[in-house]
């Protein structure tokens, strides 16, 4: 194995190249993930290359290896003084393998290496400017394992699902796994344009800025990959706004889009779309305006309202009387709040910040006896999860015809999957969940889950309308409810239904509301 550090001309940049290596060097014998390998067949002479192959851990690991026809790559423990000299060699010629670690101090991670393929040899050559292009760099054998995982024809089509702690590289592997089966498909139609079809993905994440993050690896990927003309195109297909899954040309898949822009876009694929007022051409929202401002100007008018009732008791003069001096100040906050809401038809989300100003006025009805209306004793952010992932947003209420659980059915959740109240709490927690929604349903505003089970409603229905998705991608999965992932489904459809690919932790959800399990 011969590793390029570096190509430069430059004694400086030299300088550093040299000072990364010692310092990779020096640290590469902490490195956890060591390999022992057993050398194939001897060298006919000193200058001759000794190839070298894995050891495997147990021969009943290869059996079972070779019977599933899987690369034949295991996870080695370290060996012990016993299995090899320090040196790195033994006198049965078996060597400690050690990955070299990154010359960082701050970092401990492997370092990054990449194939010296003709294409990045070309490109170094050349003096590519890697701040816009990159190559796929050399992962780990269980990153690799998960990049190359195909399905065999013959076998079920089932979701891939990576679970991992921070750091660990599960991005990594949704980027390079993505593509990697945009290259699949590209040779596919260059080689077969008669028989090959089109692949169209998808990545979703929560978050804006890691879709950003992640659509940025992509292209620098593509980049290197592309002519500068079809680059071109790229750019002008990805640069366009979209606000529907439908008339998207092939050059701007694979599509990242955060779960805002997602149910937005599928949701201007329907029949009967929960957001009626569109723009007829681009299908963008119209009219929506912030729904803290809309819940600001309702409670303002209630206010108003109870100290006009209050000022008509005090003084004895009939309550319209009392409402002369504040009437056009009310009348024009209440003109504009029709005018951006319930006259237009237009709707305003209801997120967790929204959720706790509505806290206060949220009442069970249920007197207990250590309760402040009910709700002493229990955790907003603990009653929103309550809401958003089991009684509106768990499979169940979404594929029901209400969208929302039973009380008994709320019930019945076992401890494992709804953990936070036992049975008698629970029976609070639905009676606030009443009050919710019709404080939710007077003020003209919906919550997460009345869309998901809207697009669901209307999928099973008529189908999926748009235009045809082939595979979809998650990263951080743990912020999403079950309700969201039975709409993948119903997208990819029966044919594409295995081309799931999830990857999430379990301990760094940071969604309000979603109960991950």
């Amino acid at each position: 194995m011969i590793r390029v550090w570096g190509i430069t001309m430059n004694q400086e940049d030299k300088a550093a190249a040299l000072s990364h290596i010692a310092a990779s060097y020096s640290r590469t014998d902490d490195v956890l993930d060591t390999k022992l390998l057993k050398p194939i067949g001897k060298a006919g002479s000193e200058n001759e290359p000794v190839y070298y192959d894995v050891v495997q851990d147990t021969e009943a690991d290869a059996a079972a290896a070779a019977a599933a026809d899987l690369p034949l790559a295991f996870a080695q423990p370290r060996p012990s003084q016993g299995d090899t000299p320090t040196d790195g060699s033994s006198d049965d010629g078996l060597v400690r393998y050690c990955p070299p670690a990154s010359y960082d101090a701050r970092e401990f991670t492997m370092l990054r290496l990449y194939d010296m393929t003709p294409r990045l040899i070309k490109s170094v050559m050349s003096e590519l400017d890697l701040r816009h292009e990159d190559f796929p760099f050399r992962l780990s054998v269980k990153e690799q394992e998960i990049v190359e995982l195909t399905q065999k024809p013959n076998e079920p089509k089932a979701p891939l699902l990576a679970m991992g702690r921070s750091g660990t590289g599960k991005t990594t592997c949704i980027v390079q796994r993505l593509f990697h089966q945009w290259c699949q498909a590209r040779d596919e139609m260059k080689h077969t344009p008669d028989i090959a079809k089109p692949m169209r993905q998808l990545f979703v994440t929560a978050s804006p800025t890691l879709k950003d993050q992640v659509a940025k690896q992509f292209r620098k990927l593509q980049a290197a990959v592309l002519s500068p003309e079809e680059m071109a195109r790229v750019a002008a297909a990805t640069a366009r706004e979209y606000h529907s899954l439908s008339c998207i040309p092939d050059e701007a898949f694979p599509l990242f889009l955060s779960n805002h822009q997602y149910l937005r876009m599928l949701d201007a694929t329907v029949r009967q779309p929960f957001f009626r007022n569109r723009d007829p051409l681009t299908c963008a929202i119209l009219d929506e305006v912030d729904a803290a401002d809309q819940l600001e100007i309702a409670w303002d008018l209630e206010a108003e309202a109870e100290q006009d009732s209050t000022d008509a008791i005090a003084t004895g003069q009939p309550v319209a009387a009392t409402r002369t001096a504040s009437g056009r100040r009310r009348g024009r906050r209440q003109a504009h709040s029709d005018n951006s809401g319930a006259a237009s038809g237009a709707m305003h989300e209801l997120t967790y910040a929204l959720f706790e100003r509505l806290w206060s006025r949220l009442d069970s009805g249920i007197v207990r006896d250590d309760s402040e209306r009910g709700k002493k004793g229990l955790e907003s952010h603990l009653v929103f999860q309550e809401i958003m992932s089991y009684i509106k947003g768990s499979a169940e209420a979404i594929d029901s015809d209400a969208g929302i659980l039973s009380l008994e059915e709320y019930l019945s959740l076992g401890a494992k999957r709804a953990a936070n109240y036992n049975q008698e709490l629970r029976t609070v927690v639905y009676s606030l969940m009443q009050s919710y929604q019709r404080q939710k349903a007077q003020h003209r505003l919906y919550d997460r889950p009345d869309l998901v089970h809207h697009l669901h409603k209307q999928l099973k229905k008529d189908g999926y309308q748009g235009i045809a998705i082939t595979h979809i991608c998650r990263d951080e999965v743990q912020d999403f409810v079950q309700g969201e992932l039975l709409l993948d489904l119903l997208v990819l459809g029966p044919q594409h239904a295995g081309q799931l690919f999830y990857c999430g932790d379990t301990a760094q959800s940071i969604a309000r509301g979603v109960g991950f399990r």
